[in-house]
């Protein structure tokens, strides 16, 4: 038998085992021991997640601040302190020296190869730090390996570069 937790994301998360769910929702990084245990072929399961797609549906169509199919036309880059600009392709990216923005970072040996993971889905933007140095969201450290929805104009320090998230309209990839 088959269980899962359906994370306040929207995200499904199945488990074999009534204990053996992941400590964090892989979509989101939220604590998944906040939500409910249901059996997977559970009723309540089905019904669940066709209002978490209601209620998104309703807030893509109120806000327009989704990524992906909802958000067609638009173009997130990460925005240097200097004014360079990291384009953040649709499908998401690596930031580091090595990977997307290696010449915008060239001259910041703080920053390491892989230093920030960034995934664009339906539900938002979401980092994860993936460095040795650290990462700072609005001045606060982020855990390691842990995904964190970021809103648009949040403040990201990679070690001692400051940048920010942008949004800009009309410029899709």
């Amino acid at each position: 038998m088959s269980f899962c937790k359906i994370c306040a994301c929207g995200e499904k998360v199945v488990f074999e085992r009534r204990l053996g769910y992941p400590e964090n929702c892989p979509a989101c990084g939220r604590k998944l021991s906040e939500f409910r245990t249901f059996a997977e072929d559970d009723p309540m399961v089905a019904e669940l997640m066709k209002e978490k797609d209601d209620s998104a549906d309703a807030s893509i169509t109120e806000s327009n601040s989704f990524p992906g199919e909802f958000n067609q036309g638009k173009q997130y880059v990460l925005k240097l302190f200097n004014g360079k600009e990291i384009k953040i392709p649709s499908e998401g990216c690596v930031i580091g020296r090595t990977e997307t923005g290696a010449e915008e970072l060239a001259e910041f040996p703080s920053v390491i190869r892989q230093h920030l993971r960034v995934v664009l889905k339906r539900v938002g933007v979401f980092i994860e730090d993936i460095s040795r140095y650290g990462t700072l969201l609005d001045g606060q450290r982020l855990i390691k390996n842990t995904p964190v929805r970021v809103a648009d104009g949040a403040k990201i320090s990679l070690c001692n570069v400051d940048a920010e998230i942008v949004v800009k309209e009309g410029e899709s990839k």
